[in-house]
């Protein structure tokens, strides 16, 4: 098994602990049991907390994130509110039907803001959410051909906030529907932030 198979088999390791029993309870043992591997193979795979950290985070963003893609660049639909509304509701069937793991994610980012060794990693998962919504926002602005009314990077950052506060809700409050009518809400805002080129 290559280095990089170790760590994506831990990564899933950690996940499956940390989405069954907490972060707090994610042990580099627990982790390694779970992986059905010798402690010392994680320490050789990740030369720190932060780098596992690191790696959880962005694989759990990166599942959320296929998702969208596949819905913003299948190319099925001329209508930009289906567009933004169908990455929306891609992201948030994710919550929904994975919300432990979700509940990972803000779980480990709080964590890291508390601890200056991981403070680092909150802080990249942002940014890393920025710079993807960026992207898709970007893209589906070229295919339609129009412009933004605002800096981009302010209406990703709003969209990221609304659709991060929106998982948080749900997560704690449970109520769907209610959370799917703030998905068009959001959609409809979104479409008048945009002019033709």
């Amino acid at each position: 098994m290559s280095a990089e198979d170790r760590r994506d088999r831990l990564v899933e390791a950690a996940i499956r602990v940390m989405t069954r029993d907490g972060v707090s309870r994610a042990t580099t043992r627990a982790i390694a049991s779970e992986a059905g591997m010798p402690l010392g193979v994680f320490h050789y795979a990740f030369h720190s907390k932060q780098e596992l950290v690191t790696r959880v985070t962005e694989t759990i963003a990166q599942q959320s994130k296929a998702d969208m893609d596949r819905v913003v660049f299948a190319g099925e639909t001329v209508d930009l509110y289906e567009v933004l509304l169908g990455a929306l509701t891609a992201y948030f069937d994710h919550v929904v039907a994975h919300p432990l793991e979700h509940l990972v994610t803000y779980e480990l980012t709080t964590a890291a803001l508390r601890d200056p060794e991981l403070e680092d990693v909150a802080r990249r998962q942002y940014d890393y959410y920025l710079k993807e919504n960026e992207e898709l926002l970007l893209a589906a602005a070229e295919y339609f051909g129009f412009e933004f009314i605002e800096p981009v990077e302010v209406i990703t950052r709003y969209a990221l906030s609304v659709m991060d506060g929106l998982a948080l809700n749900w997560l704690a409050r449970g109520d769907e529907e209610e959370a799917r009518e703030v998905l068009r809400l959001t959609a409809r805002t979104a479409v008048t932030m945009v002019r033709p080129k």
